[in-house]
């Protein structure tokens, strides 16, 4: 997983590329913990995710309440058709801001 932050003032947009898998979703929380911390704004670019388990859904789900929590937003763009199957059967497609 290569994961790229660039940074827009308040807003962190932060590409990622590679599977999100139990792998490297404990590194990806932590590295979504920092983000969450230094923006009001969180944008992940998913366009070069192929796959995503549960535990990289946990983590989408982490973000989504840390920044929500503290008043800031979070979206996700650019997402494959096999990742935004596995978004809808969970129910993540209604959850998430997505599009964007």
């Amino acid at each position: 997983m290569n994961v790229k932050l660039i940074k827009k003032g308040n807003v962190g947009e932060v590409l990622l590329d590679g599977r999100i898998d139990a792998k490297v979703t404990p590194e990806l929380e932590q590295y979504f913990q920092k983000i969450a911390e230094q923006f009001d704004k969180v944008v992940l670019d998913f366009d070069g995710v192929p796959y995503i388990s549960s535990a990289g859904l946990r983590a989408l789900r982490n973000l989504y309440v840390t920044m929500s929590r503290k008043g800031g937003s979070f979206s996700v763009r650019n997402v494959r058709k096999d990742v935004m199957d596995v978004f809808n059967v969970t129910g993540f497609g209604m959850l998430l801001n997505l599009g964007m």
